[in-house]
């Protein structure tokens, strides 16, 4: 074997020094244990050059791979299989598969990230991390705060340029960092409401025994300033921006959701993009025309602007409602009834892919951000009963199957994570209350959903690629169902009872949150009527009803149902929704 350079260079300065002392007269003497260490670190510098040189020839077959693939087959050959924290809270890893070690200019796998908005990937950027080829390959690196909301793609380097090597991923274990750790508070009844907020801190509502409660966020009225000296605006640093909130209006979110914590109610809270003249950068440049007529709007997660700004309402409202002196909101809902995408969550598309792509986006938002701060807090969007009747024409609404199934592959292809579904299965026309006497199809593919055929729903989540990151059927749980009394109180309190009775029977559905706590006068003109009390809350016959249905009393309030129903039984009346 040659000897290095760096060996000849020892040996020859050895020789020099010998030399130098012998000129001046000296005896040149060379101790043993001088030649020793001179020996054993030319040993190590021969070991290190053979070392590197092995390196270099390993490098040079991770570059040279077992398969050659073209620039269009690249991108599909991966496959990430996590991306997720590490125990320590302040690494992440994302692990990749590839069947075999592909051709590159190099020997690494690079690791980029993104933002939410950014789907086009432009890779002329610094790469975060990288590592060796492998086919199972574990790429970290140190957690940034801003990370939490990015995608994060793998690449490789051919013929100077980074090629992707799969679709990204987003972290999907954001719960991990969460300061509040606490389980959701367990609570024995699926009983809740649409709250009417003048009845707070009265028996009107604290005598009824809610155990789930729901209220509206609308963006337009807790964004921005206020004049208000006593609630002053909150200014809110995010990312390097500071964003302001309206002080008087989260004061009064404030006491509403410390208030119903008080009460050891489940808060769940709706989050609406409504019409806001001051901050048109929250809504999707798709959607951006007020005479279409719609109540509310699709978030805006394709452009810079207003993706960072829905970040950081996401990040603000989830920090704040975590638990602490503000109270816990458990529960998220994002948008409302969102295949109704011309009236209830506008935007001008009858492509449901690109529609879901969309809104995924913002439930993801709303997801990392909202278990970030509380682990087990839920995100959910919401579906009206409108499951498959469009008949292909989607520029009304989307089918919800059409929907969910759009959603469920845009979640799955940027990384798993346990969304959940918000269902509404209104009776049809909404103003049938004796919902029992149609017959509903019960297959996966009926054109509606109600709570006669709810199996339609379950029957579609236990299907495999539904399934949570725990393979678990998802959430599910009803936000919005009411029956008028217009008909006749008795028969709008038997309608109740018997929907209270096949949701608590119901293993998948978390709650029923019933439509509303007082009639609203605008429904009355439309026949409907779904309160618990009258304009001037004057208590109705549900009243009892709602009140006694989940205690050991229910049966005293609940019997007359059986008569109305035509059913001997309540376990007869059970098997017609099965």
């Amino acid at each position: 074997m040659k000897r290095n350079k760096f060996t000849l260079s020892i040996f020859f300065l050895s020789l020099c020094i010998s030399f130098l002392l012998a000129g001046c007269g000296q005896k040149a003497e060379v101790s043993s244990e001088s030649i020793s260490a001179i020996s054993e670190e030319a040993k190590r510098a021969e070991e290190n050059e053979e070392r590197e040189q092995a390196e270099r020839e390993r490098h040079k077959k991770l570059a040279e791979g077992n398969v050659e693939l073209s620039k269009y087959q690249i991108p599909t050959y991966g496959n990430v299989t996590g991306c997720c924290f590490q125990s320590d809270k302040q690494h992440v890893t994302l692990d990749l598969e590839i069947p075999d070690i592909p051709q590159s200019d190099d020997a690494f796998i690079y690791l980029f990230a993104f933002e939410t908005y950014d789907t086009e990937h432009n890779m002329n950027t610094v790469p975060i991390t990288s590592s060796e080829k492998a086919t199972t390959c574990h790429l970290t690196w140190e957690y940034q705060e801003e990370q939490l909301f990015q995608e994060f793609v793998p690449a490789l380097l051919v013929g100077g340029e980074y090629i992707p090597l799969s679709t990204g991923s987003y972290i999907t274990n954001p719960e991990i960092i969460a300061d509040n750790q606490d389980s959701i508070p367990l609570i024995n009844s699926k009983k809740g409401l649409l709250i009417d907020p003048s009845t707070l801190e009265t028996p009107l509502l604290e005598d009824l025994g809610v155990k789930h409660a729901i209220y509206n966020i609308p963006l337009s009225m807790i964004l921005g300033e206020t004049t208000n000296t006593a609630c002053p605006t909150i200014y809110y640093d995010f990312r390097g921006k500071t964003y302001q909130f309206n002080g008087a209006a989260i004061n009064g979110y404030d006491y509403l959701f410390s208030y119903l914590t008080s009460l050891d109610m489940i808060s769940t809270a709706i989050v609406l993009n409504d019409w806001d003249e001051n901050n048109p950068q929250l809504i999707h440049p798709k959607s951006r025309n007020q005479d279409a007529g719609a109540y509310y709007y699709a978030f805006n997660t394709a452009e810079k602007e207003g993706c960072e700004y829905l970040e950081a309402i996401a990040s603000f409202l989830t920090e704040r409602y975590n638990g602490g002196e503000y109270g816990l909101v458990s529960n998220w809902i994002i948008a409302n009834e969102i295949n109704q995408q011309t009236t209830w969550n506008y935007m001008d598309t009858d492509d449901v892919d690109y529609y879901a792509q969309e809104f995924e986006k913002s439930l993801r938002i709303f997801n990392n951000a909202a278990k970030s701060n509380y682990a087990n807090a839920k995100v959910y969007f919401s579906l009206d009963h409108d499951w498959n009747n469009n008949k292909g024409n989607n520029s009304k609404h989307f089918n919800g199957k059409d929907l969910l199934t759009a959603i469920n592959r845009a979640a799955a292809q940027k990384g798993n994570y346990n969304w959940g579904l918000a269902i509404h299965p209104y009776p049809n026309p909404l103003t049938r209350v004796n919902y029992w006497k149609v017959d509903y199809d019960k297959s996966i593919d009926a054109p509606l959903l109600t709570l006669m055929n709810l199996n339609v729903v379950t029957d579609l989540l236990k299907q495999k690629e539904y399934l949570d990151q725990n393979g678990n059927v998802r959430t599910i749980t009803v936000t919005e169902l009411g029956f008028t009394s217009s008909s006749g109180e008795k028969l709008q309190a038997a309608a109740f009872a018997y929907c209270y009775y096949i949701i608590e029977a119901n293993p998948y559905i978390e709650s029923f949150i019933m439509n509303r706590q007082t009639d609203a006068v605008e429904e009355m003109k439309q026949g409907l009527a779904f309160g618990i009390y009258t304009p001037d809350y004057s208590p109705k016959y549900i009243y009892d009803v709602f009140k006694y249905i989940d205690t050991n009393k229910a049966s005293e309030y609940t019997d007359f149902m059986l008569n109305i129903l035509g059913a001997d039984s309540i376990e007869e009346a059970l098997e017609w929704a099965q």
